[in-house]
């Protein structure tokens, strides 16, 4: 297994920090100390800071959300293929003791301080919407049906998310399953 390069390394730390505290949760000394990167390749880097640095990782974990979703749908059914996706954040939330939630969410809400991260991250929910759209739509739905089921699912699951972290609980996913199972199964 090859060394992520520093760069890999604080796109990967600013991911993690995201998913933890949020975007104005941590600052450039946190980041460094989780990457081991000095400061100066920090700037090396992204010499814009933290806000150049926080919207390369959303776009990293957009592109991410975007692979992993893509993998649950290959094969599978819409709704299989979204209830495997809540199963995987059940997991998330659980074995991280409800403190780790999704990096798009840290980087949608933070619009005044790091607008390009909250850009990046809504070009990420659109692209997931639009995934969700075209795999109902292969399964027969109409298309304009489909890209509000994409939008709806992707807010009721990033909802969920903040539920069940805010519970410390699945419950939320749990019943988003359930029902997506219910209207789509």
């Amino acid at each position: 297994m090859t060394t992520p390069s520093v760069r890999d390394r604080l796109l990967i730390s600013a991911m993690a920090l995201l998913r933890s505290k949020g975007a104005d949760g941590f600052g450039m000394s946190e980041l460094l100390e989780h990457s081991g990167v000095a400061r100066r390749s920090m700037y090396q880097h992204f010499p814009d800071g933290k806000a150049e640095l926080l919207e390369q990782a959303t776009a990293s974990a957009g592109r991410y959300a975007a692979r992993e979703l893509a993998t649950a749908q290959d094969g599978r059914s819409p709704v299989d293929a979204f209830v495997l996706v809540l199963e995987s954040w059940k997991e998330i939330l659980t074995t991280s003791d409800y403190r780790l939630g999704c990096p798009l969410v840290a980087a949608a809400l933070a619009t005044v301080e790091y607008p390009a991260a909250a850009e990046r991250a809504a070009e990420a929910f659109a692209t997931m919407s639009t995934q969700i759209a075209e795999s109902f739509t292969r399964d027969g739905v109409d298309p304009e049906t489909a890209r509000g089921i994409g939008h709806m699912l992707i807010s009721s699951l990033e909802g969920a998310i903040i539920t069940s972290r805010a519970l410390r609980s699945v419950e939320p996913l749990d019943a988003l399953a359930s029902h997506v199972r219910h209207m789509w199964g």
